[in-house]
C-alpha cells in the first residue's frame, strides 16, 4: 500500500481528541501484504494513563477508541476500505484495536465531509454563542453512532441540568481536594518548554470569562499561570449550550472503546455542522457522582461522556506529538517509518496532513 496513504491515516487518528491532551496510543504498522492491503495496530500507552482521575484506564481507552474513529474517517476519506476489529488479540490487553486498510473505494459524501472537519474540529473552553443546536443535528448524532451501540440523551428533561451542575461542582470538589489530583493537572498543563501534548496556556481561558452554569475544569491551579483575562465590569453573557451524555449498556473495555468511536463520530458531525464540543468528565471521574448522575437522571446504562455542544468562537490549539513518537513498528516494503516534524497547513480536500491540532 502506498507509504503516503497509511501516513494520511494515521496522522488523521493522532488528531483525536484525549483526556487532557495525553495521546495514550502508539501504532504498528503493516503495509507489506501481497494484495496492497494493510493493517494498523492500535496500542495502549500505559505510560500516559492518568493513574489519578483514570484509575481504570476508562478515560485511556474512550481516547484510543476516538483515535480508532479518526483514522477510520481518515481511511474513507481518501477512499480506501477499512474495517475495525476491537481488542482482538485476548492475550495482550493493551492490543485495543487493528484496522484493516483494503482498496480503492470513493467515499460517500457524508464521509467526506467527515474526513474535511478532522483539521477543524477542537475543544471549545470557552463560552458557546447563544444558538441553539436544531433537532435535526440531534438525530443525525444519533444515527452517526448507532452503529457503535452506543447511546445519546439530551439534558432536556425538567431538572436534568441543575442535577447535572450539582453532581458535577461536587466531584470537582472532590477532585481538587485531593493534592495528588493538582500534581497530575500540572503535569499536563501550562506552558511546557518543547511539549507536543498536554493542554497550553492557550487553550485554557479563565472560569471567570467562560460565562458557564457548570462547573468547567479549571487547568490552571495553585501558582500556575492562566491565560490573560478578558475581565470588564459586565459579567460574561450566560451561555446554555446543549449538553448530551452518551451511554452504553455494558461498562467494560469493549464498551469504553466503543464509547470513543461514537464520540469522534459525533465531533467530527458537530464539526462539519459548524459546533464546537468540549467534555464536562469531572462527574464520570468520580464513582459517586457518576452513580448518582445515572439515578437522577433515571439513565438505563453507564454515562461515559458528558458533552457541551454549542456554536464556539476558537480554533484548534494543543500540539500533537509526530509519527515517530507514536509509531512502534513500521513494515511498510522498504520505506522508513515517516515523519512530521513540521505542521503544515491543512489541504482543502481529504484528511489534512501533519498539522499537530486537537
Amino acid at each position: 500500500m502506498d507509504t503516503e496513504d497509511l501516513q494520511s491515516i494515521l496522522e488523521a487518528a493522532v488528531r483525536a481528541p484525549s483526556v487532557h491532551n495525553t495521546q495514550p496510543w502508539r501504532f504498528a504498522v503493516r503495509g507489506d501484504a501481497p494484495d496492497g492491503t494493510a493493517a494498523i495496530d492500535v496500542f495502549a500507552d500505559r505510560q500516559r494513563q492518568l493513574p489519578v482521575i483514570d484509575p481504570s484506564g476508562r478515560e485511556l481507552h474512550i481516547s484510543c477508541g476516538a483515535a480508532v474513529e479518526f483514522a477510520w474517517v481518515g481511511a474513507r476519506a481518501i477512499g480506501r476500505t477499512c474495517s475495525v476489529s476491537l481488542l482482538p488479540d485476548p492475550v495482550n490487553p493493551d492490543h485495543l484495536a487493528r484496522l484493516e486498510i483494503g482498496g480503492l473505494n470513493a467515499p460517500s459524501p457524508d464521509e467526506a465531509e467527515l474526513g474535511r472537519a478532522l483539521p477543524l474540529r477542537y475543544t471549545e473552553r470557552g463560552p458557546f454563542d447563544n444558538r441553539q443546536v436544531s433537532p435535526q443535528l440531534l438525530e443525525e448524532f444519533r444515527r452517526a453512532i448507532r452503529a457503535h451501540d452506543v447511546w445519546l440523551r439530551v439534558l432536556d428533561r425538567p431538572g436534568d441540568e441543575v442535577a447535572t451542575a450539582v453532581l458535577l461542582a461536587h466531584a470537582d470538589e472532590i477532585e481538587r481536594a485531593n493534592p495528588e489530583y493538582g500534581s497530575e493537572l500540572a503535569a499536563w498543563t501550562g506552558e511546557r518548554a518543547g511539549a507536543r501534548d498536554g493542554v497550553p496556556l492557550s487553550a485554557t481561558p479563565p472560569i471567570a470569562d467562560r460565562g458557564s452554569s457548570f462547573r468547567l475544569r479549571e487547568f490552571a491551579a495553585g501558582d500556575q499561570p492562566t491565560a490573560p483575562s478578558t475581565w470588564s465590569e459586565a459579567p460574561p453573557a450566560a451561555e446554555h449550550p446543549l449538553v448530551v451524555i452518551l451511554g452504553t449498556a455494558g461498562d467494560d473495555r469493549h464498551a469504553w472503546l466503543r464509547t470513543g468511536q461514537a464520540l469522534g463520530r459525533v465531533l467530527l458531525a458537530a464539526t462539519a455542522a459548524g459546533l464546537a464540543a468540549s467534555p464536562m468528565t469531572q462527574v464520570l471521574e468520580v464513582g459517586a457522582t457518576r452513580v448518582q448522575l445515572a439515578a437522577q437522571l433515571g439513565l438505563v446504562g453507564h454515562p461515559q461522556v458528558v458533552l457541551r455542544i454549542g456554536y464556539g468562537h476558537g480554533h484548534p490549539t494543543t500540539p500533537r506529538r509526530s509519527l515517530d513518537d507514536v509509531i512502534i513498528d513500521w513494515q511498510v516494503g522498504s520505506h522508513q517509518s515517516p515523519r512530521s516534524e513540521t505542521p503544515l497547513s491543512p489541504p482543502t480536500t481529504g484528511p489534512a496532513v501533519r498539522q499537530r491540532l486537537e
